[in-house]
């Protein structure tokens, strides 16, 4: 005889807190960042017809603010800490002896390395700032998961 199937876990909304500590190394202000320029270039430059990353995949009726431009993969404020060598794994591009200069130098002018998102989806309790990475990944593909 074969086993009942399992009851349907019914639609539900849950609360979820997320609370660790940030381990941030020492860096400069962000006006003081000689690559900066680069960083404004990129947005000025390519602002025209952009779209919130994960609102062209679960639909712009999520979106909520004006667009900003998010640092996909590192932060400047962590930049100063990274590891080249792990780094290179990923974006070979990348030496395995590459001085914090240099990483600071890709992380503000790799196309790869921005995305926009709107407000919401940056900063707000759906961004990218704030949302697990797990949760935040769902949302592309989850309309109106985390609301």
């Amino acid at each position: 005889m074969a086993d009942p199937e399992p009851p349907v876990v019914a639609a539900h909304a849950q609360t979820e807190t997320h609370r660790y500590t940030m381990h941030f190394p020492d860096h400069a202000p962000r006006a003081n960042d000689p690559h900066y320029a680069a960083f404004e270039a990129f947005r000025r430059h390519h602002r025209e017809g952009a779209v919130c990353f994960v609102g062209e995949r679960a639909g712009a009726e999520h979106c909520a603010g004006n667009l900003e431009l998010h640092h996909a993969v590192l932060e400047f404020a962590t930049a100063n800490a990274a590891d080249p060598r792990a780094l290179h794994k990923d974006f070979p591009e990348i030496s395995e002896n590459a001085t914090a200069d240099e990483i600071a130098a890709w992380l503000e002018s790799s196309p790869g390395e921005f995305r926009w998102l709107c407000a919401f989806h940056h900063r707000g309790h759906g961004g990218a700032h704030t949302a697990s990475h797990s949760d935040w990944t769902a949302q592309l593909y989850v309309p109106g998961l985390i609301s």
